[in-house]
C-alpha cells in the first residue's frame, strides 16, 4: 500500500468535496425542475377546470330566457332550502316545474321571474342574473389561480417538499 503525501491527501479531499458539491447541485436542480413542472401542471389543470366550468355555464345561460312564473306550491325541503313549484307559459305552452332554492318569502300565487333553458323549458336554472354567473366564474378562476400561485411560492421557498 502506497503512502500518500499530505498534498495528495489534500487534493483527494478537495476532489471528493467538489464531486459531492456537483452531485448536490444536480440534485437541487432536479428538485427545482420537478417543482416547476408540478406548478405548471397545476396551472394547466386549474385553467382546464375553469375553461370547462365557464363553458358549461355559458351553454346553460346562453340558451336561456327569463320568464314570469306563478308560485303554485312551496314545500320545506330542509332547514336551509325550500322546494318551489312554478307554472309558466312559453310560446303558448304551459309548463310546471320545481326548483330547490334558499328559503325566501314565497307563497302560493306570487309572481316571480325565473330563468329557464330555451331548448328544455322544464329546466329552471339556479340564477336569474347572467352577470352574477359570470362574476362567480371569474371569482372562482381568480381563487384557483391564486391558490396555485401560493403553492408555487411555497414550493420554491422550500415550505413544501423541503430537502
Amino acid at each position: 500500500m502506497e503512502k500518500l503525501s499530505v498534498e495528495e491527501l489534500e487534493e483527494l479531499r478537495e476532489k471528493e468535496f467538489d464531486e459531492r458539491a456537483e452531485r448536490d447541485e444536480r440534485i437541487q436542480n432536479t428538485i427545482s425542475l420537478f417543482r416547476k413542472i408540478a406548478c405548471v401542471l397545476a396551472v394547466m389543470i386549474a385553467a382546464a377546470f375553469i375553461f370547462f366550468h365557464v363553458r358549461k355555464d355559458y351553454n346553460n345561460y346562453a340558451g336561456s330566457q327569463l320568464v314570469t312564473a306563478e308560485v303554485i306550491n312551496v314545500e320545506g325541503a330542509s332547514d336551509k332550502n325550500i322546494s318551489v313549484t312554478y307554472r309558466y307559459n312559453i310560446a303558448g305552452k304551459e309548463y310546471e316545474s320545481n326548483k330547490v332554492q334558499y328559503t325566501e318569502k314565497n307563497k302560493k300565487g306570487d309572481k316571480k321571474e325565473i330563468r329557464v333553458k330555451k331548448n328544455n323549458p322544464e329546466v329552471i336554472l339556479e340564477y336569474n342574473d347572467i352577470n352574477f354567473v359570470v362574476l362567480l366564474d371569474v371569482v372562482i378562476g381568480l381563487c384557483l389561480e391564486l391558490t396555485v400561485l401560493c403553492l408555487y411560492e411555497m414550493a420554491t421557498n422550500g415550505l413544501i417538499f423541503p430537502l
